[in-house]
């Protein structure tokens, strides 16, 4: 909602919208991105129109560009993304990415920011994981240490009033470690086989 409202305020824009694969993002991302288009009342081909072979959608005279953003070994310093220019972008499923990715698309958050007075900003959503998401965001949130410049929102599946019972059953019902992390929004449930000692005899 926020990309698509973005563009319709700053006419002209040109946002991302990226996942760790293509391919996942068209068939997870890419469809929420049509149900929201639809609850807000727009209809493809009139007020938005999606380009399935050059990964792109039009909203008026702004543009999503829907980028894969997987760190293959012919492209480590991702150049990929040297080029473009953007004014801001929703990374989902942030915690499947290498780190580099996401501050390369960063550096990359240029484009019109001074005719309409924005500030480079990232939308980065995600799961429970213990790496740079953990370390970067939760940790320094948790601990009171967080810089200024970023914002960590925690936010359950209980927390969501349209979400399916049927879907908070489902989650009851998982291991306890994926139950920990997809359920409760634990970031500190560590089943690593390889742990000297298992998270439930430290607590």
């Amino acid at each position: 909602m926020w990309i698509i409202l973005s563009c319709l305020k700053y006419d002209g824009t040109r946002w991302v919208i990226g996942r760790s694969k293509l391919k996942a993002l068209k068939e997870t991302t890419l469809n929420t991105f049509f149900e929201v288009a639809k609850i807000l009342g727009m209809k493809a081909g009139e007020h938005y129109s999606y380009n399935a072979q050059a990964s792109t959608i039009d909203i008026g005279q702004s543009q999503v560009i829907l980028k894969d953003l997987f760190h293959y070994p012919s492209d480590p310093e991702y150049d990929s993304l040297g080029s473009l220019e953007i004014t801001g972008c929703f990374i989902d499923e942030c915690n499947q990415l290498n780190v580099k990715a996401k501050e390369i698309l960063k550096s990359r958050i240029r484009y019109k920011l001074e005719e309409f007075d924005l500030i480079p900003k990232m939308l980065l959503t995600c799961n429970p994981a213990k790496n740079w998401v953990y370390t970067d965001f939760y940790k320094p949130n948790k601990e009171g240490t967080l810089d200024s410049s970023k914002a960590f929102i925690q936010a359950l599946a209980t927390d969501n009033p349209f979400i399916s019972e049927h879907y908070i059953e489902s989650l009851k019902e998982l291991p306890q470690a994926s139950k920990e992390r997809l359920l409760f929004g634990n970031w500190e449930y560590d089943d690593n086989p390889d742990a000297l000692i298992d998270y439930e005899s430290i607590l």
